[in-house]
């Protein structure tokens, strides 16, 4: 959009603010009447590898609502299944078994409906075979899956060449992606492998910005006097560098290709070659305003982003109606992300957004279904954006859109809600018998808020990231929200386990990391630095052993692991105690370091094992190598007789083996 307005505003073109108001409201356009005759027909996810089942998804027209539909799916002559059934909704799910070899298959479908019509449709159905660095899009959630887990980009567009320490900058504030503009240079191909090696190392991914050499677009990324087999000759290189490399999220082809009027055709050529050369990692276009021209380009991507920048000229409501616009458009078939404004004071934008713009804009776009935040632009400490403050905020949505990832990539059939207040917009989503309800104010005043639960009475709601709780009375929810404020409601649709009583009292405070008091840490801790700024300890909703969080620890090089000292527990002298920890890690996402700084194992060395470390006070220490499963760790330490009656220690936790695990159900118990 940025470069769209330049050329508005360039040469003998005569506009004013009014004129650009009028051109960014009037095209968020909200899709046409959809054709009730037909059907369509998608596999599940992008691709599938290591799973034994998968899915089809039906999308039904309107025209077959309240009739019983038999669908078969057939490749060639074999039949890979069939549903018969009532749709409800738009969309019917068909299982089937994915014992294929790898290939690319054509899945032919059959429907019969109850008046005797008959559809057919067909589509592709990938399958490859497994990689550990694949990443594959869910079209039914919009999500993707990232090492077999459910993933939420959570990131910043930036400047090359990237800066050192920006990396582990901003992975501690809870960003989990980033994508640096660059030019696709062979001078360069050494800054490119170091950014991404690292990381790697910190566990960020990179959208990875291949404009230069392919679809065009974005800032200071042309490369003057190219030629097209240039071009080709060096893209092919560039994926063919980087298509195994463990930080690669995904391709980024072009940059706002409906405001350069290059056609879909051309782009559809890049994403066949992308995909001819790494078929295990989706492809993304950013659109410009009409956001919804992205249809023409289905064919070219498998994310659609858009950057509705209004900031201060547009009513922030432009992001959360364009993320609507391009769900309603795509849903079931792409996933949606939204390039969200963090600059201003240049150019057309008199100003930055504040820090309540940033999250209503934000919760905005999530709310009206939006998988995927990138900001534009980083470039630290204090270039783009020039407010900490509100880069801060932006740091803070990334600790509280990690922790409701599951709920938001849920696949479950959740309790619809609805606002019964001006301004405010609301969505719910179940994950494992947990509710949450999501609201945001649209306006810049204070509201009051009520919202309508279908199918529930009466209850608490957890409201989360406030250490607070609001009844729920006759289905309703009544609080208070803030000039452009968010709220999220967490309520438990089952009664509370009863914790079974033990002899035996778990000296450990806020033993399952179930404290989040502050959103995405622990907090019954200190943590103490090991050498490396980039190391990390946030809690994980995905990886769990009980309860609905884990403590994820990532240790980027050898022995530079962060310390988790827990809070202090009394102990007695000549007592033995029990220690325990449950445990797993994930061994396809080591990286071969060594504290020398090498990356790369020679021939014939080995990687040491992924020690993680439980340290008693200074009575004791115990080692063990978490693997893929989750596992009771146990040990024993017995405190001296000849020292102090009655004192207080701690527990200490860290991984000076370089990579990543997740800590659950630490346990402390006095031996009887």
């Amino acid at each position: 959009m940025l470069k769209y307005l330049k050329k508005l505003l360039s040469g003998k073109t005569i506009i004013n603010w009014l004129s650009v108001f009028i051109i960014l409201t009037n095209n968020v356009s909200y899709g046409q009447k959809a054709d009730t005759r037909t059907f369509s027909l998608y596999s599940r996810l992008s691709f599938y590898s290591y799973e034994r089942t998968g899915e089809m998804i039906l999308h039904t027209p309107e025209g077959v609502t309240g009739k019983n539909l038999t669908v078969r799916l057939k490749i060639k002559d074999k039949e890979l299944s069939s549903w018969n059934g009532f749709p409800r909704g738009n969309v019917v799910r068909i299982p089937f078994n994915c014992n294929l070899t790898p290939a690319v298959y054509k899945v032919e479908a059959e429907i019969t409906a109850s008046d005797g019509l008959i559809y057919k449709t067909n589509t592709t159905l990938t399958i490859l075979s497994y990689k550990p660095n694949e990443v594959k899009t869910n079209r039914l959630t919009g999500g993707l899956i990232v090492n077999k887990l459910p993933f939420f980009p959570f990131g910043f567009y930036c400047y090359s060449p990237v800066y050192p320490t920006m990396p582990e900058e901003e992975v501690v504030r809870g960003f989990n992606m980033m994508s640096p503009y660059q030019k696709i240079t062979p001078e360069t191909l050494t800054d490119r492998k170091a950014y991404m090696d690292r990381c790697a190392e910190l566990g960020i991914k990179v959208h990875y910005n291949l404009l230069s050499v392919s679809g065009g677009g974005g800032v200071g990324s042309k490369i003057e006097g190219l030629s097209e087999e240039e071009k080709r000759k060096r893209l092919l290189e560039e994926i063919k560098t980087f298509k195994d490399h463990p930080a690669l999220l995904c391709w980024y082809i072009s940059d706002e290709p409906n405001g350069m009027k290059i056609p879909p055709d051309k782009l559809e050529e890049i994403y066949r070659t992308v995909k001819e050369n790494d078929p295990w990692h989706p492809v993304s276009i950013v659109f410009m305003v009409p956001f919804l021209s992205s249809k023409r380009y289905i064919n070219a991507l498998d994310i659609v982003m858009a950057d509705p920048y209004p900031v201060p000229v547009v009513p922030v409501s432009m992001a959360g109606d364009a993320a609507a616009a391009l769900t309603k458009e795509f849903a079931g078939k792409r996933a949606v992300w939204m390039a969200l404004q963090t600059f201003g004071g240049g150019e057309l934008w008199a100003r930055e957004p504040t820090i309540q713009e940033i999250r209503t804009m934000t919760y905005q776009s999530i709310i009206n279904g939006a998988t995927g935040i990138q900001y534009f632009v980083r470039q630290g400490l204090s270039y783009f954006p020039k407010s900490s403050a509100m880069w801060g905020e932006c740091g803070k949505m990334a600790t509280e859109i990690a922790e409701l990832t599951p709920w938001l990539l849920s696949e479950e059939e959740t309790l619809p809600v609805v606002s019964l207040s001006d301004n405010i917009i609301t969505t719910s989503r179940l994950h494992d018998n947990q509710l949450i309800v999501m609201a945001v104010n649209k306006k810049n005043e204070p509201s009051g808020a009520t919202i309508k639960i279908n199918g529930l009475k009466n209850g608490t709601a957890r409201v989360l990231f406030e250490n607070r709780s609001v009844a729920v009375s006759g289905g309703l929810i009544k609080d208070q929200l803030s000039a452009f404020g968010s709220q999220v409601y967490l309520i438990s649709l089952l009664p509370e386990k009863q914790v079974a009583t033990s002899t035996m009292k778990n000296l450990i405070t806020d033993p399952g990391f179930e404290d989040i008091t502050s959103p995405g840490i622990p907090s019954a801790c200190y943590a103490r630095p090991g050498g490396d700024r980039g190391a990390t300890y946030f809690l994980d909703t995905r990886e769990h052993h009980e309860g609905n969080h884990s403590v994820r620890l990532i240790t980027p090089v050898e022995n530079k692991s962060i310390t988790l000292r827990l809070f202090p527990f009394s102990v007695k002298a000549g007592s033995s105690y029990i220690i325990s920890v449950w445990a797993k890690s994930d061994p396809e996402l080591r990286q071969n370091n060594y504290p020398d700084g090498r990356n790369n194992i020679k021939e014939g060395e080995k990687s040491g094992p992924q020690y993680a470390e439980i340290t008693f006070g200074d009575f004791g220490r115990a080692r063990f190598i978490p693997d893929a499963n989750w596992r009771r760790y146990i040990t024993f330490v017995t405190i001296p007789s000849d020292t102090l009656h009655s004192f207080k220690t701690n527990l200490l936790l860290k991984m000076p083996g370089q990579g990543i695990a997740w800590f659950d159900e630490l346990k402390v118990y006095e031996e009887k």
